[in-house]
């Protein structure tokens, strides 16, 4: 799965959603509040850039390796053996769009929430293969 595919759409989507916004109030509405709306646009869309080149996401026979933050780079490998599940948060915004939130429980306190994944099922069902056909 490559890298740009990790963060989804939605992020685009929103942003997409927040320029029509902004134009459609700067044009009907008040011309100041449209104007800072497409600030917010264009600093969302910076963001999601800067995101979507940090983020990485990678699915070995034996780990997980996740990088993600942006302010502070956090990068986290797990072994298979010291994760007790993988667990996928959809909003229905996720549901309609295809991105999930997955989450990572690693023994003891440890979880790893990382948003805005495309194919969150299908991570989650090769997690699922690689460790439950290590069992059989």
């Amino acid at each position: 799965m490559s890298r740009s595919s990790i963060v989804a759409s939605a992020i685009v989507t929103a942003i997409a959603i927040a320029l029509v916004l902004a134009i459609i109030v700067g044009l009907f509405v008040v011309m100041e509040l449209g104007i800072l709306l497409l600030v917010v646009a264009a600093l969302m869309m910076a963001y999601a850039a800067a995101r979507r080149q940090v983020m990485m996401l990678v699915l070995t026979n034996k780990r997980v390796l996740v990088r993600y933050g942006l302010l502070q780079m956090e990068v986290v490998d797990i072994r298979f053996n010291k994760i007790e599940s993988v667990e996928l948060e959809r909003m229905p915004t996720g549901m309609m769009m295809g991105y999930a939130t997955i989450v990572i429980m690693g023994t003891g306190n440890r979880y790893i929430s990382i948003p805005y994944v495309a194919n969150g099922r299908r991570i989650r069902r090769a997690y699922n293969e690689m460790v439950l056909g290590e069992d059989e």
